[in-house]
């Protein structure tokens, strides 16, 4: 083998080997990340099972309810809150928040389903999609803040008072476990109006409608909280899982690398000594 080629494999031992650094290290920190946002999602989500549980025991309350969240309206627009991050290097999580995305699309409705969306890979492609875009936030997505959230569910809820869309649904990123993720779509806002419970007979102070009027703003918050925190949560995931690949598949690259240099040093040995006892051979004859 020639030694520009040898001199080639060697040039790209050594980069794959830096390669395979900057992959480790990423690696290393969307572990770290991943175990503090799943610390924060295991502190978030019994909060929001049991805002879950007094909503049900609310709606399941006799009485007649009164509320913006829970008249029944017709529907002639949907939104759909898209949540996606604002980095790469995560494997198919974006992809596939964004397949699911088109799949909503795609479903036959006869009114049109206007976007909000959370993340900048989200707001990279639909841009240049016909669908309309009610609002974009970027730097959220991984970093979930609860005042900048309850400012986005405020805007959100704005859309839904004001009629411009008359119902919501949510797109984000179950995670499952640490190597086990899934894009899931719930309504968000367009509520029912009773609960899946037994109705109970219940005395408020000072009256149901009253509590609702509190507490439903503060259960939308909740979900949208909970969905990005899940969010983030499966992006490190996502990412961690991602960079240990690519750290592997650098490593089977250096080993095939190593053993074609290998190869090619040998034969070059061989050549050389070819040629010195060719050599040897020509001056004894």
């Amino acid at each position: 083998m020639p030694v520009s080629n040898l001199r080639d494999i060697r040039k790209r031992i050594r980069a794959t080997q830096k390669t395979k650094q900057i992959t480790r290290t990423m690696q290393m920190v969307a572990a770290s990340r991943l175990k503090k946002a799943g610390e924060k999602f295991k502190q978030a989500k019994p909060y929001s099972m049991k805002m879950e549980s007094i909503l049900s025991h609310l709606l399941s309350s006799e009485g007649e309810i009164k509320h913006p969240f829970l008249d029944p309206r017709e529907i002639q627009s949907v939104g759909l809150v898209v949540i996606t991050s604002d980095r790469g290097l995560c494997g198919a999580y974006n992809a596939n928040i964004i397949a699911a995305a088109e799949d909503f699309l795609r479903q036959d409705r006869s009114v049109p389903v206007k976007l909000i969306l959370i993340g900048k890979k989200g707001f990279d492609y639909f841009k240049k999609r016909e669908c309309p875009i009610l609002l974009y936030v970027p730097d959220v997505a991984g970093k979930p803040d609860f005042r900048k959230i309850s400012e986005i569910t405020s805007a959100v809820i704005q859309f839904y008072l004001a009629g411009e869309v008359d119902e919501i649904h949510l797109l984000y990123t179950q995670f499952i476990s640490a190597l086990s993720i899934k894009p899931v779509c719930a309504q968000f806002l367009g509520l029912p109006k009773k609960g899946t419970g037994e109705p109970v007979q219940t005395i408020f102070e000072p009256d149901l409608n009253v509590v609702l009027e509190r507490f439903l703003p503060e259960y939308v918050a909740s979900r949208m909280y909970i969905a990005l925190v899940e969010a983030a949560t499966a992006e490190n995931s996502a990412r961690m899982v991602a960079m240990k690949a690519a750290t592997d598949n650098a490593g089977e690259m250096i080993d095939r690398l190593t053993l074609s240099r290998n190869k090619a040093r040998q034969a070059a040995i061989t050549k050389e000594i070819l040629e010195i006892v060719t050599a040897g051979e020509a001056l004894k004859g």
